[in-house]
């Protein structure tokens, strides 16, 4: 699902929990594709709780709508956050379990420098 018929959705009043298979990340709940695709799909949506993203009940209205759309990663989203580097990209999606790549990021970065 790409984040305009997420946006779409969710303005229709579909609740997340019905729209994403969320499992467990580190101490939370967070919803991660199977696999690494670069392509206009969202792939991940980091800590649930921490981001108040509703769950089992509709958004409350469009500006609550583009908060969860924007907690929304796909992987385009990973590549550009990694300058264009895909093997990056990658390694930041699968390293992620909690936290937004943006945070994630500098972790990995740290990681390859060692």
């Amino acid at each position: 699902m790409t984040k305009a018929e997420l946006r779409e959705k969710l303005l229709g009043g579909a609740v997340m929990d019905d729209l994403f298979a969320f499992r467990n990340g580190q101490d939370c709940e967070i919803f991660k594709a199977t696999r690494f695709e670069r392509s206009d799909d969202i792939i991940y949506i980091p800590d649930l709780a921490l981001n108040l993203i509703p769950v089992t009940e509709p958004a409350n209205g469009p500006e609550d709508v583009e908060e969860i759309v924007g907690c929304c990663y796909t992987g385009n989203d990973f590549v550009e956050e990694c300058g264009g580097d895909v093997e990056k990209a990658r390694h930041l999606f699968w390293y992620c379990d909690w936290q937004h790549p943006s945070s994630a990021l500098p972790e990995i970065e740290d990681d390859e420098e060692e």
